[in-house]
């Protein structure tokens, strides 16, 4: 029995063509391709299919099969699909019509095979099998092929996963660090929420454990369907010079990830650091067409401004710490690219790269090389390549280094397979115009008996030290490393009391390569050292699996520490407020209650929101003085709990000033010109970074600049503005010493 296999024999001319509108000469291929037929032997895993008549006289009955005998569809996503190739052959001595494909199961169908369709005496036909994807769970099934005269194949087996849909939380970057940061301002960083998975994401809360640091843009519980993102902004505003560290956590539906931490850092600082370079722009090399990203890392207090220049001339829009060029030329070869980083105490401009743009005509290359493959005897492999360079690229499979007719596609896929090809090595030459690439090989193991095999997460459980009357909850994960279907048909848990099994239900069927879970839950009823085990019988070899489980009951404990014990607000204008904040945390193991946070003291508030702190979590209370006439102020603010030792005091003091205003009176001489008004622009850098104060133009020859802070030198500078809106240059530059 054979099967009847082609090889394609091409030549190949080559002429050029003058585009009349641009000049360029483009080569055109000429392909011409013959095909010829040869018999190749040995084919294996086929099905017979069966004949109902005699033999004797008389027409002969319909002779052909169907390969393989069984197909594995693996998983795939509720609501997409996925293929499996399968071949009908003709292995009798006439002609065969086949009038029927019949597939037990609506889940399968199949394509690329019309009915009727008739082949020659010893030709094979080529046609695709689906799952479909619309139900979530195993599906399973068979197909079975019919000829005009009655006689049917062998069914064959079909098997595969449908995987419900799942969200998967994605979060860029997973730290912020916001540098240095001046007291009384604010550093800002945004943090991308992605969606990757295939099911709407929720995230259900964001929380902040980081002194000065909040969260803003996203209002929870917000919702990011599959494939898009979403932008939160923290921020970073010290009022004290120290340094900090802490988290921002993420709550959502992702089963995977549920609570995502982001570390978060910074340093506040009194006096703002002008930026350096720390890590220089570097040299590019791309070939024509492609973009070419050029990066800066600077230092200095936030928050930082960037221009990139290219050349030295400044780049529009290019305000980032790393720049992407447009697509290439060679006439981009050789460009130079720097970039200035400034704040509000300098300016620093970084040493410049160089772009080297080559030719886009290249050899190449292997990006992705085939991979190694294992399957069961009768299915078929695929190993796939990606390469990259000019087309048109060119393929040749080889099987153990020899040729494989026929198989010149970036992909190939095997014959059904046999333990005999297990080892079998299989690569790509990959070629253009310009050269040839080899591939790596990839090696194909053949496994002949398909056999389930059970693997634990964790061969024992510790569930260290609980409060009695709590409960915690780990997860055993039950994986099928084999290729079979696992079947659990017992779960068994001896020893504590204080332990409980929950998440499944028996029988519990694995496939092969996916897992299950089972919820394990400690709640100890007293103090002390308490130990058990579970015992998993399944259709594994090495059934029963055992499980040691351990944990300890321990006495509640309630306590609280506030930090810090005493406040100090200073000098406070009178009619204007200042805030500070207290930190209340849970030192304790059990939860404790906060029921109420008052204050005593002429000018002192604090919120009273009643709260519940779990072990180590924390919270805080902004404390508010505003004075409203002069003179010291003495107060406290008194936290009421259920902890030991509650009521916890902070003693707050603070004195009431009378504010004083400051202005600057400017006037100058009238233009020469004529002029509809004047503008007047200050700053606090002498000779740059001037601001319009004026809200609109000023028609006189003077202007009071009530706007003034105490201990701020002030820069001003006036220009003349005429009926059309030209604006003249700064005038020259006076100076105010605001005491």
């Amino acid at each position: 029995m054979g099967t009847r296999c082609s090889e394609a024999q091409k030549s190949r001319s080559t002429r050029f063509v003058k585009n009349s509108n641009s000049g360029i000469w483009t080569a055109l291929f000429v392909v011409a391709a013959t095909l010829s037929l040869g018999a190749l032997s040995g084919c294996s895993g086929v099905v017979n299919a069966n004949s109902t008549n005699g033999g004797g006289g008389g027409t002969s009955p319909s002779a052909f099969t169907v390969s393989p005998s069984s197909l594995s569809f693996g998983s795939v996503a509720l609501g997409s699909k996925t293929s499996q190739n399968a071949t009908l052959t003709n292995t009798g001595n006439a002609s065969v019509t086949i009038s029927q494909v019949s597939l037990s199961n609506n889940e399968f169908t199949t394509s690329n095979l019309a009915m009727p369709t008739t082949l020659g005496a010893g030709h094979s036909a080529n046609f695709l099998v689906w799952l479909n994807g619309n139900t979530a769970g195993a599906a399973s099934g068979s197909m079975t092929l019919t000829s005009s005269d009655g006689v049917t194949s062998a069914p064959v087996a079909l098997s595969g996963t449908v995987m419900a849909a799942t969200p998967q939380l994605s979060v860029s970057p997973t730290s912020v660090n916001f540098g240095t940061v001046t007291v009384g301002s604010k550093g800002s960083q945004n943090v991308t929420l992605s969606n990757q998975g295939s099911a709407d994401l929720t995230i259900s809360l964001i929380s902040v454990n980081a002194t000065a640091v909040g969260a803003t843009g996203m209002t929870t519980p917000a919702t990011i369907k599959a494939g898009q993102s979403a932008t939160l902004t923290l921020s970073y505003s010290p009022t004290v010079a120290a340094s900090m560290t802490g988290n921002v956590t993420i709550t959502s539906n992702d089963p995977h990830t549920p609570s995502f931490v982001v570390a978060v850092s910074g340093t506040s600082t009194a006096t703002a650091v002008a930026p350096t370079i720390t890590t220089a722009p570097a040299n590019r090399t791309v070939t024509a067409g492609q973009t070419a990203t050029f990066t800066v890392v600077a230092a200095g207090t936030a928050p930082l401004s960037y221009q990139w220049q290219k050349s030295g001339a400044n780049i529009a829009g290019a305000t980032g710490a790393s720049y992407t060029t447009p697509a290439t030329t060679t006439a981009d070869s050789g460009s130079t690219y720097r970039v200035v980083v400034s704040n509000s105490a300098g300016t620093v401009t970084s040493a410049a790269a160089t772009l080297t743009v080559t030719a886009a005509t290249v050899v190449p290359t292997i990006t992705t090389a085939p991979a190694n493959r294992t399957v069961t005897a009768g299915q078929t492999a695929t190993f796939a390549v990606v390469a990259a360079g000019t087309a048109p690229l060119s393929y040749q499979w080889q099987k153990s280094g020899a040729n494989i007719a026929g198989a010149t596609g970036a992909s190939y896929t095997t014959p059904a397979t046999t333990t005999a090809d297990s080892g079998s090595t299989y690569r790509v030459v990959v070629s253009n115009s310009a050269g040839t690439a080899t591939s790596g090989a990839a090696t194909l193991t053949v496994s002949a008996v398909p056999e389930p095999a059970i693997q634990m997460s964790s061969t024992s459980i510790s569930f260290g030290s609980t409060v009695v009357g709590s409960n915690t909850s780990q997860t055993l994960i039950v994986n099928n490393t084999g290729t079979a279907t696992l079947s659990i048909t017992q779960v068994a848990q001896t020893g504590s009391t204080s332990f409980a099994l929950s998440g499944y239900s028996l029988p519990l069927s694995v496939n092969a390569g996916q897992h299950s879970t089972i919820t394990v839950t400690f709640v100890p009823t007293a103090a002390g050292a308490v130990s058990g085990n579970i015992s998993i019988t399944s259709n594994a070899p090495t059934s029963p699996t055992s499980i040691a489980l351990s944990g300890t009951g321990v006495a509640a404990t309630k306590s609280l520490s506030v930090s810090p014990t005493s406040l100090s607000f200073g000098n406070v204008n009178t009619g204007s407020s200042a805030a500070q904040t207290i930190t209340i945390t849970n030192t304790g193991n059990s939860s404790v209650n906060i029921s109420q946070v008052s204050t005593t003291g002429t000018g002192f508030s604090a919120p009273n929101s009643p709260v519940s702190l779990s072990p180590s979590q924390n919270t805080t209370v902004a404390v508010q003085f505003a004075p409203t006439a002069a003179g010291s102020v003495t107060g406290s603010v008194t936290i009421t709990s259920d902890a030991t030792g509650s009521p916890a005091t902070v003693t707050l003091s603070g004195t009431g000033v009378t504010a004083v205003q400051h202005s600057v009176a400017l006037t100058w001489g009238a233009s020469t010109s004529t002029v509809s008004g004047y503008n007047v622009y200050r700053s606090t850098v002498s000779g740059t970074s001037y601001t319009r104060v004026n809200g609109s133009l000023v028609s006189g020859l003077s202007y009071t600049d009530s706007t003034v802070q105490s201990g701020t030198t002030y820069y001003y500078v006036t220009t003349a503005v005429d009926s059309s809106g030209n604006e003249s240059v700064y005038s020259n530059e006076v100076s105010a010493v605001i005491p």
